[in-house]
């Protein structure tokens, strides 16, 4: 799984949710692939809040960090994952 600017614009687009994905998405973008990749993009938003917000430990962010690096496909990916922000 490589999360890229694709997956980060589909998943604004979407507000996060993989149901409206499925309602609104043309047929590429419904692929189980991209539900799990938005699913993992929610779970890792969740996390960098928590990181934000100092609820976290040392530890924990690094192993965050470790993970967007093996999943987001360059640099800017992993900048823009850090500025996402949860969707309510």
């Amino acid at each position: 799984m490589t999360i890229t600017e694709y997956h980060i614009e589909l998943y604004k687009r979407v507000g996060g949710d993989v149901d409206h994905l499925l309602r609104i998405g043309i047929q590429e973008e419904k692929t189980l692939k991209n539900q799990d990749i938005i699913l993992k993009i929610g779970e890792i938003v969740a996390d960098l809040e928590l990181v934000k917000k100092g609820l976290t430990s040392f530890e924990y962010t690094e192993k965050l960090n470790v993970k967007l690096i093996e999943l987001c496909s360059n640099d800017n990916v992993i900048t823009q994952m850090k500025q996402l922000e949860m969707f309510e």
